[in-house]
């Protein structure tokens, strides 16, 4: 399994670099959760340490990583990134989405003047950032439609996680767990 990754990750770069090709004009980007083992266990917890750290999501507190995700409105996945539990989500998106046009949709998570002045370039790139409820910004009709596709993202790390294997506890080891991410991703990527 391990042995087999390399070329599974080949296929995914090949894939992605395909769909940028054919890239629909929007995008939506989320992160998500990733833990590598019970929060209770994290201590005790050794194959991942170097890796992994504490998090904090929608659920609450996780040891792992988390995962960063960009697709397009067809479900094209277009970039994908993994970093500590502790990364700056802001941080990531700058980085996966570097080379990626269109209109960026993102949840409220990503509000930063710094982040949207950074990835907008006229006429190429528009990013668009959910606002906090309790933010006094009006939305077009558009907008908001757009906003209501970004739950395809949510559904894509369901799948991930209850039907290709993504979240698990069984290698013993880096590279086990590493190649369990490949290929779980190498099988959603070619459904």
């Amino acid at each position: 399994m391990n042995a087999s990754a390399l070329l599974c990750l080949r296929l995914i770069f090949i894939i992605m670099r395909l769909g940028k090709k054919r890239q629909h004009l929007v995008k939506y980007t989320d992160a998500t959760d990733i833990p590598v083992c019970l929060k209770k266990n994290a201590d005790s917890h050794k194959t991942m340490a170097s890796l992994s750290s504490f998090g904090h999501s929608a659920k609450g507190w996780f040891y792992g990583l988390r995962m960063t995700l960009t697709r397009d409105a067809k479900g094209r996945m277009l970039a994908v990134r993994f970093t500590s539990a502790n990364a700056n989500d802001r941080d990531t998106f700058r980085k996966i989405n570097h080379d990626i046009f269109g209109i960026i949709v993102a949840d409220a998570g990503y509000v930063s003047k710094d982040l949207e002045k950074d990835m907008n370039i006229k006429n190429k790139r528009w990013l668009l950032i959910r606002p906090y409820k309790t933010m006094k910004k009006i939305m077009t009709g558009w907008q908001e439609d757009l906003y209501r596709g970004r739950f395809q993202i949510e559904f894509d790390f369901r799948s991930l996680k209850l039907f290709y294997g993504l979240v698990t506890s069984l290698p013993r080891s880096i590279n086990g767990y590493l190649a369990n991410y490949i290929h779980a991703l190498t099988s959603f990527v070619l459904r």
